[in-house]
């Protein structure tokens, strides 16, 4: 056999054998893939050094919209940059547990609005206080929770809020707001992290 019918026969198998191999790595990096998201550790957020939340893995973190939110993380349904998700803040507030879940109600309008029953626990030494609210939530754009802005008004939005009360009183509000079925969905998820407070 000549050199040059060496060459093309080696080039054959080569090209032969590269897409097998390419179905190779691909399938090895998506194997790799999953094993990283079954075994995803939660972020741990520290809360005035006397606690912490465990956050599910499934909530993503991200970039605070706003100055005074402490930790923001995304949990998203589905995949894309259209894929519906809801925000989840935490930020330490102030005022008085009862006026800022009237504020949370008031946020939500529509003949479909629904107010669940304030759940209140003891969490460890902590006193925590979750509410469900759903309908059409107005969402300010710019400013801030008590400042001016633009308002969105979004249909269908449900809302999970909780307030972490410390011993000394100082105060920590973690809330989801997004599409009420995401929120439903994500539930559970929410109510546990709230509990592992006291932990």
């Amino acid at each position: 056999m000549s050199v040059l019918n060496r060459c093309v026969l080696n080039r054959c198998v080569v090209s032969l054998s590269l897409p097998a191999f390419l179905l190779v790595v691909v399938a090895a990096s998506s194997s790799v893939q999953a094993q990283d998201a079954a075994t995803a550790k939660p972020a741990t957020v520290d809360v005035f050094g006397a606690g912490s939340l465990e956050v599910p893995a499934s909530f993503k973190k991200a970039t605070p919209r706003s100055r005074i939110i402490e930790h923001e993380f995304s949990v998203q349904e589905g995949e894309g940059d259209d894929a519906p998700s809801a925000r989840v803040t935490m930020m330490a507030a102030g005022g008085d547990v009862k006026a800022n879940i009237d504020r949370w109600e008031n946020q939500f309008s529509g003949s479909d609005k629904k107010i669940g029953e304030t759940e209140e626990k003891k969490q460890g030494d902590w006193q925590t206080h979750v509410i469900e609210i759903s309908g059409n939530f107005s969402e300010t754009m710019g400013g801030g929770p008590f400042s001016g802005g633009r308002v969105v008004k979004r249909e269908d939005y449900g809302m999970l809020g909780a307030i972490l009360v410390h011993p000394e009183g100082r105060k920590y509000f973690v809330k989801m707001i997004g599409p009420r079925s995401l929120i439903e969905s994500n539930r559970d998820a929410f109510k546990k992290m709230i509990a592992s407070i006291g932990e």
